[in-house]
């Protein structure tokens, strides 16, 4: 026969190990990733975006940010044990797209490989699938519509684009929707570019759009409240 105070131990113990287990079935994650600068720019608005919402609770949901290399293998091999240990219920990828004037909400991830410029470790790929044998597009999951009504409601410039490109961010699209098609609980996932930031233009001498990083960082917090939402 158990002591009182052994019991009491052990009902603590209980109601401790409870809290926990309902704490960890109650988190929910959304993974939001962001590239490291590539090519002649020496920043990359989507590197900041993503580490400044790294910890936030976007309604039910903790957000968990991931800095991404702009390397053909490398930055699968970075998602793929972080898309296992956190099974979020969705994945927001971000991205730079010099050139674009307003926020790209990507529709379509191809399969295919062609960069337009080296990758960070000097590799360009010329024609290659993004996965041998895989489907030749995926769509995004996210709620594209409903985000591009969010932003235009708060007066961010925003539209739903078909070409995500052919580089890393293309890629890195492609593989999470390969990645989690297989899935039980599939994640919602999507790609946003963004313009460069103004000092990035500056510093270049060319015309080209740009957008500050506080009209980015609110485009970006009311996408995430859109997928909260959704998901």
């Amino acid at each position: 026969m158990s002591s009182p105070s052994r019991s009491r131990v052990w009902r603590r113990w209980c109601s401790v190990a409870d809290a926990r287990l309902w704490q960890t079935e109650a988190v929910s994650t959304i993974l939001v990733t962001g590239f490291e600068p590539f090519g002649a720019h020496g920043a990359n608005p989507s590197e900041g975006l993503a580490k400044a919402v790294d910890g936030r609770r976007v309604g039910d949901h903790t957000v968990r940010s991931v800095v991404l290399p702009v390397h053909h293998a490398d930055a699968a091999d970075r998602l793929a044990p972080i898309l296992d240990e956190t099974s979020p219920a969705a994945v927001l990828h971000l991205g730079l797209a010099d050139g674009r004037a307003r926020v790209a909400l990507e529709r379509v991830a191809v399969n295919v490989m062609d960069y337009p410029l080296p990758d960070n470790a000097g590799y360009r790929a010329s024609g290659e699938p993004c996965v041998t044998g895989g489907p030749t597009a995926y769509f995004a999951t996210v709620p594209l519509a409903a985000m591009l009504k969010a932003l235009t409601a708060e007066g961010i410039p925003a539209y739903i684009s078909s070409t995500a490109g052919t580089y890393l961010c293309n890629q890195t699209l492609y593989w999470t929707l390969h990645s989690v098609n297989g899935r039980p609980r599939r994640p919602a996932v999507g790609f946003v570019h963004f313009p460069l930031l103004p000092a990035m233009v500056a510093g270049s001498g060319l015309e080209q759009p740009s957008m500050d990083f506080p009209l980015m960082l609110r485009a970006l917090e009311t996408i995430l409240g859109v997928i909260a939402g959704d998901v």
